[in-house]
C-alpha cells in the first residue's frame, strides 16, 4: 500500500488546456512532472512559455492528425518544424499520428512521415496517436529504426504491444484501463512494466463521472494497473516514473 495517496505519478501525456494551467495568467496551480504535447503549430510558442514557468515539464512540438487540414500545409511543415526544433529545443515531437476514424489517412501519413524523420534526425522521442491504424503505424515505424517514443492512449492487445516494444515504443496507460472490457484492461496483467507510462491526456478522456481530466488522475490509473498486475502500488509508480525519466531525459 501507499503511505501517501498524494504520491506523484509523472504524466506522460497532457495538453496546455489541462486545468492545472491557466494560459491567460501563465499560472501553474499544480506544478508536476508532465509531458505536454502540442495539438497544432499555434501551441508551440505557448509551450515554450509553459516550460519556463514549470521546469518539471517536458514539451513537444507537432500537429495532431485531426488538425492537419487547417494547420501548416504539408509542403511547409518540414522547414517550419525543423526551424522551431533548432530554435526552441522541445523535449519531444508530438502529438502526431494516424486516425482511421477521422480525416484523410493518406494526408495523415504524409504529415506523420515528416514528424518521424525529424524526431530521428534530432534524436527526440515521439508521441503517437493511433486509432485503428496499428498495422500501418507499425509498418512505418519499421523505416525509422532509431526512433523511440510512446503510443498515447494505448488500447490494443498483448501481441500488438510486443510489436511496439520491438519498435522501441512505450505504451501510454490512461482512463481506458478503468473500462473492464477494454483490450487494455484485458491485456494489462501481461504488459511488462518497463514498457509502460501513465498519462492523463488532460483535459481529454476523463474517467467516468468527470467532465475533464487532469494530471492528478494518473494516480488512479497507476493504482488500477497495480491491481491488475497484482503488484505493490509503490513499485508500479516507481517503475513508471523511471520510465518517464528514461524517455524524456
Amino acid at each position: 500500500m501507499l503511505n501517501n495517496l498524494d504520491h506523484e505519478v509523472y504524466d506522460a501525456h497532457c495538453h496546455l488546456s489541462n486545468e492545472s494551467y491557466n494560459p491567460t495568467t501563465n499560472i501553474v496551480t499544480a506544478p508536476a512532472h508532465s509531458a505536454v504535447a502540442a495539438t497544432s503549430s499555434h501551441d508551440w510558442s505557448k509551450l515554450v512559455t509553459y516550460r519556463q514557468i514549470n521546469p518539471k515539464a517536458k514539451i513537444g512540438f507537432g500537429i495532431h492528425p485531426w488538425n492537419i487540414e487547417r494547420d501548416l500545409p504539408v509542403d511547409k511543415l518540414e522547414a517550419q518544424l525543423r526551424a522551431q526544433i533548432e530554435q526552441q529545443q522541445p523535449d519531444f515531437i508530438g502529438e502526431t499520428g494516424l486516425d482511421m476514424l477521422k480525416g484523410n489517412l493518406n494526408l495523415q501519413l504524409e504529415y506523420l512521415k515528416i514528424h518521424l524523420q525529424l524526431a530521428q534526425d534530432f534524436n527526440l522521442p515521439i508521441i503517437l496517436h493511433c486509432v485503428r491504424a496499428h498495422n500501418q503505424l507499425l509498418e512505418l515505424l519499421g523505416k525509422f529504426p532509431k526512433l523511440r517514443g510512446m503510443i498515447h492512449a494505448y488500447n490494443a492487445n498483448f501481441e500488438t504491444a510486443k510489436q511496439y516494444r520491438r519498435k522501441n515504443m512505450q505504451l501510454g496507460i490512461g482512463s481506458i484501463i478503468l473500462t473492464s472490457n477494454s483490450q487494455l484492461a484485458k491485456s494489462s496483467a501481461h504488459l511488462p512494466l518497463e514498457q509502460l507510462l501513465i498519462e492523463s491526456d488532460a483535459p481529454y478522456m476523463p474517467m467516468t463521472g468527470k467532465q475533464t481530466s487532469n494530471s492528478t488522475d494518473c494516480l488512479t490509473y497507476a493504482l488500477e494497473l497495480a491491481m491488475l498486475q497484482q503488484k505493490n502500488p509503490s513499485e508500479v509508480i516507481a517503475r513508471v516514473n523511471q520510465n518517464w525519466l528514461n524517455l524524456f531525459s
